[in-house]
């Protein structure tokens, strides 16, 4: 009781108007930043209500909730990591500022025009030259992306050897248990996936999370729906940053023709 009354008077007395309150909702693999836009505020005392709060903050939600996987590396871990129920982040608030106002952090850094523009210039060329891979190289592209991410994927059943899943990966939460997500990959050279075509795979994925990657992106239905069934799409631009950190496979690097980083 004591510690859960400690939280509340922190929270009561240390979160001021235009703060920022992130959080992490496992179900959705998703992280979701607020703003605080009001002092502290007591509920009415309501015989009827059964709301368990009392004391709250009003709260707008700047940006739509960002994917656990795309988060910022430097944020995920003070995220993720062992904490209380609220606790101070420390001194990232123009970090979250710049990725609430749809910055990244790390180009902004070095906020030369000059600089961000061919950054921008160099993205247009890894994502053509990623999306002129073949169907296969893709599959191996996101099993490198998920291993990188922390997944477990078994390598030998990778592919062609299942008709609807392309791969399957393991994220290990400790002692909240492991959680199985399936992958399909699909490369329509210039075409979008539609919903039919995700909601027929998705009755064959069973019971595990299910991710759909689509090289060259998905309709507007598709997008839709998805987000309703909570299916993650991927498309070919989400892998930029990925394909950037030099993390590919030697084999993928050779046939994208980048510069080999090496630490």
């Amino acid at each position: 009781i004591g510690n859960a009354t400690g939280q509340l008077f922190r929270f009561f007395q240390e979160c001021k108007e235009q703060d920022y309150v992130l959080y992490y909702n496992p179900t959705g693999k998703r992280v979701q930043v607020c703003r605080v836009i009001s002092g502290p505020l007591r509920r009415d005392f309501e015989l009827d209500d059964e709301t368990d709060i009392w004391l709250y903050r009003r709260v707008e939600y700047p940006v739509p909730a960002i994917p656990i996987l795309d988060f910022y590396g430097t944020l995920k871990g003070k995220l993720l990591g062992p904490r209380m129920s609220f606790w101070d982040m420390g001194d990232v608030f123009a970090t979250v500022d710049q990725l609430v106002r749809g910055e990244m952090p790390n180009v902004v850094a070095a906020p030369d025009a000059e600089l961000q523009s061919a950054y921008q210039q160099l993205q247009t060329l890894v994502l053509r030259r990623a999306e002129a891979l073949n169907e296969r190289d893709w599959e191996w592209l996101v099993v490198d992306y998920l291993k990188a991410q922390g997944a477990s994927i078994d390598e030998r059943r990778v592919g062609k050897n299942h008709p609807i899943i392309d791969a399957e990966a393991r994220f290990d939460h400790g002692e909240l248990g492991e959680e199985m997500w399936r992958v399909q990959v699909k490369r329509y050279q210039g075409g979008l996936v539609d919903w039919p075509e995700i909601e027929n795979d998705y009755r064959n994925a069973g019971d595990a999370r299910f991710c759909y990657v689509s090289v060259f992106g998905f309709t507007q239905q598709a997008w839709q729906k998805a987000d309703a069934e909570g299916i993650r799409l991927l498309e070919g631009a989400d892998f930029l940053r990925f394909l950037l950190s030099g993390k590919v496979r030697p084999q993928l690097m050779e046939k994208l023709r980048f510069p080999m980083w090496t630490s």
